[in-house]
């Protein structure tokens, strides 16, 4: 059956004749029987009527879709903001990991250094690899005039914070010129019977004190270990900005836990009696800077 076929067979059937023949539509009031409006309209016209407007309504639905923000209210659409946010989210979040790692490494170092044990030669090959890196920072670092005279007035003063300037000193690990702005706070007052000596592995001075004498922290930060070991008693160290950290040994008591928010001269121990008995009750102090043991001296002014 062709087509022509088809349509004759159509166009003598009911369906054909409503295609065909016209048809008039009347609005009346039902009451005077008046005609409001009217109009005609074939089978094949309201056919045509009807695809146009579908396919008008599919193409402007398209193009709110694709050209304007409306598309976000639908279900499957990613949000633009929502996409430069994960950007940055993304960005933040590898720097906090890279943070995160060097912390994690400085303290699995500090504890190692805390139970006596072996440091490495990781350890060694990290501080040699970060002391050119160190050394730029210090030569690039210039005080102002305003700062140079207030360091002159302060150095000065005899008081219980770092008064001294860094002198360059070689050590057995690596000649490290830390970059350190802090003013530390003195953790008790004493003489020093024990001093710094890397070569001997000795990371710290020894302070003599009275037994149970507190020990105060020598600059604001927050604690990350605070334990007992065999060797040096009681055991609190204390992270600082810059990548500085204290350690301080040989106490009696602890009055901070892992994790304690300390300030500048609180109090974080009791002095205690370590393995150098003959020389009575003393405090071992410890300054690290980025992973690097330095002499206490040269910080602080005893």
């Amino acid at each position: 059956m062709g087509l022509k076929d088809w349509w004759l067979k159509i166009k003598g059937t009911p369906l054909g004749d409503v295609i065909k023949h016209k048809h008039r539509f009347v609005v009346m009031d039902t009451d005077t029987f008046k005609e409001k409006f009217s109009f005609q309209l074939s089978g094949i016209n309201l056919f045509v009527t009807i695809g146009v407007t579908v396919i008008v309504l599919i193409v402007l639905t398209t193009v709110l879709i694709a050209f304007t923000p409306l598309r976000e209210y639908i279900p499957g659409y990613t949000d633009t903001e929502m996409v430069e946010q994960t950007y940055v989210n993304a960005k933040k979040i590898d720097s906090l990991e890279v943070m995160l790692d060097n912390q994690e490494w400085m303290i699995a170092t500090m504890q190692a250094v805390l139970k006596g044990e072996q440091i490495g030669a990781d350890f060694e090959k990290a501080v040699a690899d970060s002391a050119s890196t160190i050394a730029v920072a210090a030569k690039a670092y210039k005080h102002s005039k305003e700062d140079s005279l207030l360091r002159m007035d302060v150095e000065n003063e005899d008081n219980r914070y770092q008064v001294k300037q860094k002198t360059p000193q070689a050590t057995a690990t690596a000649d490290v010129q830390p970059v350190v702005t802090h003013l530390f706070f003195a953790p008790l007052k004493g003489n020093i019977v024990t001093q710094y000596n890397a070569a001997e592995r000795h990371y710290g001075v020894d302070i003599s004190a009275a037994n149970n004498t507190p020990v105060n922290a020598a600059y604001s930060g927050t604690v990350i270990f605070a334990g007992f070991t065999a060797e040096t008693g009681y055991v609190v160290a204390l992270q600082h900005p810059a990548g500085v950290i204290t350690v301080y040994r040989n106490n009696s008591a602890l009055l901070k836990h892992q994790g304690d928010a300390v300030r500048a001269g609180e109090p974080i121990a009791y002095v205690g009696t370590g393995h150098k008995r003959e020389i009575g009750p003393y405090l071992h102090l410890e300054v690290w800077v980025n992973g690097s043991p330095v002499n206490p001296e040269e910080y602080i002014a005893f």
